[in-house]
């Protein structure tokens, strides 16, 4: 090898390996680009499955900011958003926000534990209501939902008239249970305290639990709750594994 032509390829080199780091940097932009318009359909049908939603439901994923395939490689994903609309749970239909950890691609990686926000309208609430073991005083109630409170109306009989009364429910959460307290009270439109309600009605008003469990996959723990607009808001706690065991998501029941 001569001198000069021992130089021309020292002069090539580092254009060579300028061309190697370009091309595998667009190899790396291709996969992600690739993975990013995958991913989302993939969690979108395994979500679908473990729950046993409708084929056709609509379900919005979220793959977070970090790069998605040194996670695909490790065979779970890091952090995972997915919303949905109108979304069917057990025998609830509600709007959801979910955040998980750990979400598993393949088969044999568990998945991490998340957070969820379920809202549910009145109608959903007052199916709640009718099928809890609520005090006789509350039977047979309309329920509504007015910031921040459960509403539930019903008319009484009170001296041979019938009055129609409103009671304001504070909602919470306790043992996975929703608990809803008395808080105000209206009877004709006038507004009474929960003690003078009770005492003209001859009968508690007290607050009582209703069981949410039976109503969500046994991997879901109801942690809080509130009305905010028109909605009762209701957090969870998801179990590690839920999108993995069956046991986890089977319905919930009730102790």
């Amino acid at each position: 090898m001569t001198p000069a032509s021992g130089a021309t390829r020292r002069r090539r080199w580092p254009w060579i390996l300028l061309v190697i780091v370009v091309l595998v940097a667009l190899l790396v932009v291709a996969a992600e680009a690739a993975a990013r318009a995958v991913v989302p359909g993939v969690v979108r049908d395994k979500v679908v499955s473990a729950l046993a939603l409708p084929a056709d439901q609509q379900l919005d994923v979220d793959l977070g900011g970090g790069l998605v395939v040194p996670q695909l490689l490790a065979g779970s994903l890091d952090a995972l958003g997915i919303s949905g609309s109108e979304v069917p749970i057990g025998d609830l239909t509600v709007d959801a926000d979910v955040q998980l950890t750990g979400v598993p691609i393949r088969d044999g990686v568990e998945g991490g534990p998340g957070t969820a926000q379920l809202r549910l309208d009145a109608a959903d609430l007052q199916a709640l209501v009718e099928a809890a073991d609520v005090p006789p005083v509350l039977a047979d109630a309309q329920v509504a939902l007015s910031e921040p409170d459960v509403l539930l109306s019903k008319g009484f009989t009170i001296l041979g008239a019938s009055v129609p009364v409103e009671i304001g429910l504070t909602p919470a959460a306790a043992g996975g249970d929703l608990t809803l307290t008395p808080s105000r009270a209206k009877l004709g439109g006038a507004a009474l305290s929960v003690d003078q309600l009770a005492a003209m009605l001859r009968g508690e008003v007290p607050a009582f639990p209703i069981c949410f469990a039976d109503h969500i996959p046994a991997g879901l723990t109801l942690t809080s709750a509130e009305v905010a607009g028109d909605h009762l808001t209701a957090d969870i706690d998801i179990a590690e594994g839920l999108l993995s065991d069956p046991a986890l998501q089977a319905m919930g029941t009730c102790d």
